[in-house]
């Protein structure tokens, strides 16, 4: 370590963050200042000040020990965000998604403090900032033996309790079909198998008389259904706004996915201490939120970055179990 300066050597130590073993030394002191503008933003919860502590407050934090940073380290700024304000946007939506932090009007305060262990990581909130023991992007945990708790994991993030299959077998049974007698214009059909990289939705729907959804109606103000069709006959059943604003949907898409067997999985592979994983289907929001509190973005230039992160291979073991265990898949590639 003797080409880092103290600066960026001690947050290591202090945080237990490893290099990869065929990272680079910027890719790697670029995650260091990823992970320092978490701190920074988590410790402003309790800064002693006359300004109340509010979103704009930990954004201003955030802005200023980037800027500190990209001016001790001028060789890392073409790899961390030209404007700052991508990288606040980003690690406080983080945090607010996570229960990290709580908002109330023109306030952000620390959640209550919360610990639940699992896979030998015990997941870590609402505890003083000298108490963090390790980081892995801006989520903290300490390593634990004892009994595991997944299902307390799962509501801490607010994670989804049932495997996607026994969603969509609920939500199936659930529904009340009526024919569908008007076609509006700008109807759109969940994609059910393969190619997904350029969007999740088709013109066209499936006639293979499974069940699938659809939405319409101005975007931003989509109303989402299931749908059966058959023939020239579409059959809908109404899905409840909670279950599909703000993109929520997900949850149902990958459990239909999953149903038919075309869930793409997520690719993974180690690189010493890190892991990289790439998802060529999105997470729905709260899986997504907790995968990326805990991990880096693998181009932190260009947050948000969701399809492509990298995390503590410690942690990662953790996080493949949890989200294997909702009935996610995941494929280790070269």
């Amino acid at each position: 370590m003797e080409n880092y300066n103290e600066l960026l050597s001690e947050i290591l130590r202090r945080y237990h963050i490893y290099r990869g073993e065929n990272e680079s030394e910027d890719e790697f002191k670029t995650r260091l200042v990823y992970s320092v503008c978490g701190m920074f933003a988590y410790a402003s919860l309790w800064d002693n000040s006359e300004e109340v502590i509010s979103v704009v407050h930990m954004k201003r934090k955030i802005g200023a020990v980037l800027a500190n940073y990209k001016s001790v380290y001028p060789e890392l700024c073409g790899s961390l965000p030209q404007n700052s304000e991508a990288l606040e946007d980003e690690i406080v939506n983080q945090f607010l998604k996570t229960g990290i932090a709580y908002h109330r009007p023109s306030r952000i305060a620390a959640s209550m403090k919360r610990e639940e262990l699992f896979g030998g990581i015990l997941f870590q909130r609402g505890i003083a900032l000298d108490n963090i023991d390790s980081v892995s992007g801006i989520g903290f945990y300490s390593k634990k033996d004892g009994e595991a708790n997944l299902n307390g994991v799962k509501e801490m993030f607010g994670l989804e309790q049932k495997k996607l299959e026994a969603l969509w077998e609920t939500e199936l049974s659930a529904a009340s079909w009526t024919r569908l007698r008007e076609f509006e214009h700008n109807t759109e059909y969940l994609r059910l198998k393969p190619p997904f990289t350029r969007d999740y939705w088709t013109d066209k729907p499936d006639t293979a008389g499974r069940a699938s959804i659809l939405r319409c109606g101005m975007k931003g103000f989509q109303r989402y259904y299931l749908y059966r069709a058959a023939a020239s006959v579409i059959e809908i059943s109404p899905l409840p706004q909670w279950k599909t604003e703000a993109h929520n949907y997900r949850t149902l898409a990958c459990a239909a996915l999953s149903c038919y067997g075309t869930l793409p999985p997520i690719e993974y592979f180690a690189d010493g201490a890190l892991v990289h994983i790439r998802m060529n289907y999105l997470l729905p929001p709260r899986e997504l939120a907790f995968l990326k509190l805990y991990s880096w973005p693998e181009k932190c230039a260009s947050v948000p970055c969701n399809f492509g992160r990298k995390l503590s291979g410690e942690v990662f073991e953790a996080v493949q179990k949890i989200l294997s265990d909702e009935g996610y898949e995941f494929k280790e590639v070269d």
